[in-house]
C-alpha cells in the first residue's frame, strides 16, 4: 500500500515513462514536464529524475514489465541511496530478478567488452571542469570540498571532477564545464601558429574553445548544421573572452563549393587542419544519459556510418594536401571509430596517422576516439 506521497510520485513516473519516447534527450522532455505539471516541487523534482535514471540504467528490459514492478526497481538497484531509501521505506518490496545486459555488446569496441565497463553505466560520471593552471589555486580554494579527481590536461590547463551536485557559479576568471576525455582529445589536436583550422562539426563549441585557449595565433572557423548551435558558440566565446571563430552553417552531408565564412570566401585546399567531432551514436556519453540504453535504435547505425563518411568525404576539398583531419566521436562502437577510419585509408585519398580510444569511464568521464589522417 503507497501512502499518499508515494503515490502522487508514482502516478507522475507512470505518466513521465509511458509518454518518453527517447525522440530527445531526457532532461529536456522532463524539463518541459515539470512546467506543465506546477505541483511537482524541488525534491519530487529531483526523486522522480533518480527513479526514472535508475530504470534507464537498466536498458530496454523494463518496456517488458508491468509498471507497478518497474517502480520498484530503484529500490534493489541503488543500495545506500538516501533520497531512494527514505522515499521507498515502508513499501512491501517484492523479491524481484534484475539482471543488466548491456543491450549492445555486439557493437562495441573489444575494450570495452568488460563487466568494469557495463558496471560504470549505473553510476552518474562527475562534473568536470577545465581551468587553466593560472586560476587553479583560486578554483581549489572556493571548491575543494566538491572536488573528487584532479587531472592536468596539458601544459596549460587542469581538469577537476566535481561532485553532481556541485553549484558552480559564474568567476571572476574563466572557467568551462567540459568532460575529462573531451579535454584529453582536445588536447591531442596539434596545431601551430599561423595555421588555418575549420572545425567542421564545431556543436557546442567545447573543443573550439579549448583550442582557441592554447593556441592564441591560428585563424580559427566553426561551422555546424544548426544555427542555433552557431549562436550559443558565440556566445561561449564572448564569455570566456576570447577572439570570435569565423563561422557559418554547413551541411557537410552534401557536398559543398566555396564556403562563406561570414562574406570571407573560402576554396578548396584552403586548411591547413580540420578537426571533425562528427554526429555519433553518443555511446560514449550513456553513463550521463542513460536513456540511450532503453531507446537507442540500432537500426540506425548504419545511417550514422555513412553521414560520418560523407562529412569526412565532402570536407575533402577543403584541406591542403598533406594536411591533417582530426576525426573524433564520443562512441565506444567500433563501426563508427576505428572500424570506419581504417575504410577511409584504404582509400588513397588518405593516410591514417594515429588513433586513440580514450576510456574515461574509469575516471567518471565518459569515452571517446579520436584518429588523425593525412590527406594524401
Amino acid at each position: 500500500m503507497l501512502n499518499s506521497r508515494q503515490t502522487f510520485i508514482f502516478n507522475h513516473f507512470k505518466n513521465l515513462i509511458s509518454s518518453y519516447d527517447g525522440s530527445t534527450p531526457f532532461h529536456n522532455f522532463f524539463k518541459k514536464y515539470c512546467k506543465l505539471n506546477t505541483a511537482l516541487g524541488s525534491n519530487d523534482r529531483k526523486l522522480l529524475r533518480e527513479i526514472l535514471y535508475s530504470v534507464f540504467r537498466l536498458g530496454p528490459q523494463w518496456k517488458t514489465k508491468s509498471l507497478d514492478e518497474v517502480f520498484l526497481w530503484p529500490a534493489i538497484k541503488n543500495p545506500g541511496d538516501e533520497r531512494l531509501e527514505k522515499f521507498y521505506a515502508g513499501m512491501d518490496i517484492p523479491p524481484l530478478k534484475i539482471d543488466f545486459q548491456y543491450p549492445f555488446e555486439s557493437f562495441l569496441s573489444d575494450a570495452f567488452k568488460s563487466n568494469d565497463y557495463y558496471e560504470s553505466l549505473t553510476n552518474q560520471p562527475l562534473v568536470w571542469v577545465r581551468v587553466n593552471k593560472l586560476n587553479a589555486s583560486r578554483f581549489k580554494s572556493k571548491y575543494q570540498e566538491s572536488i573528487l579527481m584532479e587531472e592536468s590536461v596539458n601544459a596549460v590547463c587542469v581538469a577537476y571532477g566535481l561532485a553532481n551536485s556541485t553549484a558552480i557559479e559564474d568567476e571572476p576568471y574563466t572557467l568551462e564545464i567540459q568532460d575529462l576525455s573531451s579535454q584529453i582529445v582536445s588536447s591531442k589536436i596539434t596545431l601551430k601558429d599561423g595555421m588555418k583550422v575549420w572545425d567542421c562539426c564545431c556543436g557546442a563549441g567545447g573543443k573550439s574553445l579549448f583550442i582557441a585557449e592554447n593556441y592564441k595565433k591560428i585563424k580559427h572557423f566553426a561551422s555546424d548544421v544548426r544555427p542555433s548551435i552557431i549562436r550559443n558558440l558565440k556566445e561561449r566565446f564572448s564569455k570566456n573572452k576570447l577572439p570570435l571563430p569565423k563561422t557559418a552553417v554547413i551541411d557537410l552531408s552534401e557536398p559543398q563549393g566555396d564556403l562563406n565564412f561570414q562574406g570571407e570566401r573560402v576554396e578548396y585546399g584552403y586548411f591547413n587542419a580540420i578537426i571533425a567531432d562528427v554526429p555519433c551514436s553518443g555511446s560514449g556519453t550513456w553513463a550521463r544519459e542513460p536513456e540511450n540504453l532503453s531507446f537507442f535504435d540500432e537500426d540506425k547505425l548504419k545511417e550514422m556510418t555513412q553521414r560520418q563518411k560523407q562529412i569526412v568525404n565532402n570536407s575533402l576539398p577543403f584541406l591542403e594536401k598533406g594536411g591533417k583531419l582530426y576525426y573524433i566521436t564520443c562512441s565506444v562502437f567500433e563501426a563508427e571509430n576505428l572500424a570506419l577510419v581504417e575504410e577511409l585509408a584504404n582509400d588513397d585519398t588518405w593516410t591514417l596517422v594515429n588513433h586513440e580510444m580514450i576510456s574515461g569511464y574509469e575516471k567518471g568521464a565518459d569515452s571517446l576516439f579520436i584518429a588523425e589522417l593525412s590527406k594524401n
